[in-house]
């Protein structure tokens, strides 16, 4: 899915003023979300080379490089003034958009079945607020009947194909469709 480059600037309104600090030389946004320095500090010489994607990877902690798409760096001067919709307290020199594929988002094991959840949800989404799995829980699942929640990463699986998983278990399964009562 490609993110709109003007829907994500203007969102980056609502939230800069949140999390770039006054020190802050680089706003690094992952997937339309600003990541802030205490999650991932990268330097704009770091993300022009080869091992970017390795760099974010490690840095983050969470996440396989495979998990990283692209990684793209803009000047905010020049977005300003092509007029784009950016608000700063303070501008940063440069903004680095970081895009995630299909891997770095979490499969939901339930009761060990696999389901789907309401809403996407990303590794990096978890990271930056872990009440966003009430959110995207499958519509069958009451939060009041979850007994545990864990979440496994592969970051250093040799299997590239892993993704991050939530695995809940609740008080109780559903009941099966094929029973007669």
């Amino acid at each position: 899915m490609e993110l709109n480059l003007k829907r994500t600037l203007t969102c980056i309104i609502l939230t800069v003023l949140t999390t770039l600090s006054t020190h802050a030389q680089t706003l690094c946004v992952i997937d339309g979300t600003p990541i802030p320095d205490s999650l991932l500090h990268v330097t704009i010489d770091e993300m022009r080379t080869d091992s970017a994607k390795q760099i974010v990877a490690k840095r983050l902690g969470f996440i396989p490089s495979q998990a990283i798409e692209s990684i793209q760096i803009f000047s905010a001067e020049e977005q300003i003034e092509q007029g784009k919709y950016i608000i700063f307290c303070k501008t940063p020199k440069d903004i680095i958009f970081i895009r995630t594929n299909s891997l770095a988002e979490l499969q939901w094991v339930i009761n060990g079945k696999l389901k789907k959840p309401r809403k996407r949800l990303t590794i990096i989404d978890y990271k930056l607020s872990p009440q966003r799995i009430m959110e995207a829980l499958p519509r069958e699942i009451n939060s009041t009947d979850i007994v545990s929640i864990d979440i496994l990463t592969y970051t250093n699986d040799p299997r590239l194909e892993k993704h991050p998983m939530i695995v809940i278990k609740t008080k109780h399964t559903a009941p099966s469709k094929n029973k007669r009562h």
